[in-house]
């Protein structure tokens, strides 16, 4: 059974939200129609069905580095696998990602 999905309101805000539910390894957009409601407002209507569950390699996955700086200069480094970025309102950010360390559970040799 298909979920139809109906999104209205400030055009920019509609199309952020709508974008982040196209990346969705969950569900597949199928079909979508949009509609102006005017000079800053729009409608859409978008069916999606489950994404069948796919069995990707991590070379599959797009690949980001993330560099997040502290207010006393330190630089921290991330790669993330499949990062979706998204712009939430004024100065926050969310960002997902998959991180793996190779070298999380290993003992360090102090020679």
């Amino acid at each position: 059974m298909a979920l139809k999905l109906i999104v209205e309101g400030c055009r920019d805000k509609v199309r952020e939200f709508v974008d982040f539910l196209k990346i969705s390894p969950h569900w597949r957009l199928y079909s979508g129609s949009k509609l102006s409601l005017g000079k800053e407002e729009m409608r859409i209507d978008y069916y999606f069905d489950k994404q069948p569950q796919n069995k990707l390699s991590l070379t599959d996955k797009p690949i980001s580095k993330l560099t997040l700086q502290s207010s006393d200069g330190k630089r921290i480094e991330i790669t993330l696998l499949g990062a979706q970025i998204v712009e939430m309102c004024e100065g926050i950010t969310y960002i997902h990602g998959t991180n793996y360390d190779i070298y999380a559970g290993k003992a360090k040799s102090m020679d």
